[in-house]
């Protein structure tokens, strides 16, 4: 038995009998191929404790930040970047909208002016834990309360409702939601989120982003941060849970692809090398730390490979007793490759050492029919043959926005929803089938023919709800069968926005027939006007509008699908832990689990608004500025002149030039402060409220 068998065993006793922390922490990370030049690699970080003081590895910063405010649940997350649908299908893992989004659920029966406090402190603590500029996530106009959960949409639907006016179903608390579209996301906020990690950067699979130029200069970067409160087994026991995730989509320096007839280049795709940092020690308080690597799909899938020592795989699979449906899914999910990093770094000693199958699906298949059936070992003892790349899902719902219309006073908005082909045969199947498997029936709404748009709208883009219309592949279908845009509707919430107070939010499901191909939505609003200081320095760029959030019903992940382990021979499970079912119990692989509801965000928006001319307070600035110099130098110059000296002067007339010279002084301060007075308004309300509470009358 080696040292770090045998340390993995005492760690694994030890937190058996119960420690006085209770803290459990885990470490995984995933690589896929999105296309031949594009890697893609997420790491998940989960930390659970259930201690309320003593802690070995969970931050204390976010206990007491639980303990502090009456919190459900929050999630902060940072992007740059967006994801490509066309170029890099469907992702395996989640994505998120452009900037900085934070969303939060208090408890229940909070007053506004509590709810707002609470939520001005955790916009205050988030702000130091990731070093980000979220203060604007305090003003009123970015925060949009009560929105609804495209979960608690569909279940809605299939009930039977057609509206939100007794609020969102299932969510017990009251949930506040804020973006920052423009929010940067750089370095000196991945350092603090790296803080969080009980080994930080410095051991561990977060050793993988030390190399700060090749993080940052990836073509989508995501980190996210959620905390979330769970109720213990224990009667009264309070279990705290911190799930943290960095998703990046690097650009690879891949050679050009070649021909059949040449002979194989020397592909050195390793994990560690792309990133540009490697893993040299493992992270003590890790109970697990896994690297699963996705295997390719289609004809070649059944080829793997594996590290020496033997590996478990994790197939996605769903219950036999189901129909040829949930092989389909299965079909679709891309099988994973689990490696640990601790057996990883007891082979290789001072690196994790993974090599990446080929990007090049030609490459692969000439290196297949060369090698034939038999398995070859490599100079660095890998085991198996090269695979083809790693191509996931088609999109199966591309969304685009756009502004149209032109001049600073009234302007539209279009957003373009576009169904593949694919997705309107399963949603054909699914309405012919009598739509049984998405909660709908013949006689009520079929979920899986729903798609639900959430807008929300900053105060200064004032939309027309009169002018809503829909357009089904380019022609609009009301007209046409005489009938209201509210028989279309199955559910919809409209919050109008509050100037300088609040966003207004738009919910809108729609009844889309399978058959539909394209959908639009536009509409017509108004700006605003601005005043000169609500303008950003840089005015003349546009002002962002949050992402929509589009959601539909995918009846073909309906089926409950998800990755079990499968062991190779004689080799066990590797040490994996499983579930009651089966399946492998991992945070990653729970976390990725296909969904029946599926999400995207559309792309950033920015919508130009009159910008006065600033020269004009400059011009009043300057003429000002001049004014009081000429006005102050006179009275500077008046008082502090000497006259000439005369010898029949006398005490008393000395006496009287000096009462003169104090009397001008203090109108010259008078005149100051009223001066000062008429231009601040807030100088004044402070006078104000000094002289209220001296018992002064103000009135």
């Amino acid at each position: 038995m080696n040292s770090y068998t045998e340390w993995r065993i005492g760690l694994l006793l030890t937190f058996a009998l119960g420690c006085a922390s209770r803290d459990v922490f885990s470490e995984e990370l995933l690589a896929a191929w999105v296309s031949p030049k594009h890697l893609l690699v997420h790491l998940h970080f989960d930390q659970v404790t259930s201690a309320s003081r003593l802690h070995t590895s969970f931050p204390h910063a976010i206990r007491h930040l639980v303990a502090t405010i009456p919190l459900h649940d929050v999630e902060l997350s940072l992007t740059a970047g967006r994801w490509r649908y066309k170029e890099w299908g469907w992702p395996l893992v989640p994505v998120k909208a452009v900037g900085a989004v934070l969303d939060a659920t208090f408890h229940s029966g909070l007053e506004a002016p509590i709810l707002d406090a609470h939520w001005a402190a955790l916009v205050n603590a988030l702000s130091g834990l990731s070093c980000a500029s979220l203060s604007l996530l305090q003003a009123p106009g970015s925060v949009s309360g009560g929105g609804v959960r495209v979960q608690e949409l569909l279940r809605l639907i299939t009930s039977g409702g057609n509206n939100w006016a007794e609020g969102p179903i299932g969510i017990t608390g009251q949930r506040l939601h804020a973006m920052l579209p423009h929010e940067p996301f750089c370095t000196e906020n991945l350092t603090p989120w790296l803080r969080l990690l009980p080994c930080r950067d410095q051991g561990g699979l977060a050793s993988l982003l030390r190399h700060r130029h090749t993080v940052f200069g990836a073509e989508y970067v995501s980190l996210s941060l959620k905390l979330e409160r769970i109720a213990g087994a224990d009667q009264g026991q309070q279990v705290v849970r911190l799930v943290q995730t960095f998703t990046l989509v690097l650009r690879t320096a891949a050679s050009p692809q070649p021909h059949l007839d040449a002979p194989p280049p020397d592909m050195n795709l390793d994990l560690e090398s792309i990133l540009g940092a490697r893993v040299d020690h493992f992270c003590p308080a890790a109970i697990r730390s896994e690297v699963f690597l996705a295997e390719p799909q289609g004809p070649a899938s059944a080829t793997t490979w594996a590290a020496p020592g033997g590996t478990a795989s994790c197939q996605p699979e769903a219950d036999e007793a189901r129909s040829g449906a949930a092989a389909r899914v299965a079909s679709v999910l891309p099988p994973l490759r689990r490696y640990d990093t601790l057996e990883l770094l007891e082979i290789r000693g001072w690196a994790l050492g993974l090599r990446l199958p080929s990007p090049h699906p030609q490459l692969s298949a000439q290196r297949r029919e060369a090698a034939g059936k038999e398995t070859q070992v490599d100079g660095d003892g890998w085991a198996g043959r090269d695979l083809q790349v790693v191509t996931g899902p088609g999109a199966d719902l591309l969304v685009e926005r756009y502004v149209t219309g032109a001049g600073l006073l009234k302007g539209g908005m279009v957003l373009r929803m576009e169904r593949s082909a694919e997705l309107r045969a399963r949603l054909a199947d699914t309405r012919s089938s009598g739509c049984d498997s998405s909660g709908g029936g013949d006689g009520g709404t079929c979920a899986s023919s729903v798609v639900c748009v959430n807008q929300v709208f900053p105060w200064y883009v004032r939309p027309w709800m009169h002018t809503l219309l829909v357009l089904y592949d380019g022609q609009n279908p009301l007209p046409m069968q005489k009938v209201s845009l509210r028989s279309h509707l199955v559910a919809q919430q409209v919050r109008p926005a509050v100037q300088r107070s609040s966003p207004g939010v738009l919910d809108l499901c729609l009844r889309v027939p399978p058959t539909v191909a394209e959908v639009q939505l536009r509409i017509a609003f108004s700006k605003a006007f601005l005043t000169v200081f609500e303008y950003p320095p840089d005015a003349h760029r546009g002002f962002d509008v949050p992402a929509a959030l589009v959601s539909y019903m995918d009846p073909f992940y309906a089926l409950d699908v998800q990755w079990r382990a499968h062991t190779e021979g004689s080799l066990g499970n590797g040490g994996v832990e499983a579930d009651a079912d089966g399946g492998v119990a991992s945070p990653l692989l729970r976390a990725l689990s296909r969904d029946a509801v599926q999400q995207v965000f559309s792309g950033g928006l920015l919508v130009p608004l009159a910008a006065p001319d600033f020269s004009m307070p400059y011009n009043v600035i300057c003429l000002s500025s001049t004014v009081l110099a000429v006005y102050f130098g006179a009275i500077v110059n008046l008082l502090t002149r000497r006259g000439s000296t005369d010898a029949s002067s006398t005490p008393e007339r000395a006496r009287a030039s000096t009462r003169g010279k104090v009397l001008q002084a203090v109108l010259m301060l008078v005149l100051f402060v009223a001066l000062a007075l008429y231009l601040d308004a807030e100088l004044r309300e402070r006078v104000k409220g000094l002289l209220t509470g001296l018992g002064f009358p103000t009135h």
